[in-house]
């Protein structure tokens, strides 16, 4: 029993809507991920920490600096000095990688690590 010309062109006019459908998808796809690939480039993803001993005649390794830098070189360094009456800690902004503040060589390795 074969098919009437009338329901093949209905089904090709399904399979073209269907097409259609598909097409309006894959470009609501495809502009969803490139939004997601700018926020992710913008989300901090690189977190390095060293710990080390400002004062080698005493104590042992628990200051440390951190790292939290994003993928457009972005972010902060935190460090903290470890003393036995008192600890201080430390921000400093990173923009395109550099920072307007001095980093010590502990917060200059834990920027390179990241990186």
């Amino acid at each position: 029993m074969g098919t009437k010309a009338k329901d093949l062109e209905d089904v090709m006019y399904t399979l073209g809507k269907h097409t259609e459908n598909l097409e309006i998808t894959q470009r609501e796809i495809n502009k969803h991920l490139e939004h997601l690939d700018e926020k992710m480039k913008k989300t901090i993803r690189g977190v390095e920490t060293i710990r080390f001993n400002p004062f080698p005649d005493h104590g042992s390794n628990q200051s440390f600096a951190i790292s939290f830098i994003n993928d457009e070189g972005d972010g902060v360094i935190m460090s903290s000095l470890y003393a036995r009456d008192r600890m201080s800690i430390f921000a400093k902004p990173i923009k395109d990688g550099k920072s307007d503040y001095e980093l010590s060589d502990e917060e200059k390795e834990v920027l390179k690590k990241t990186k």
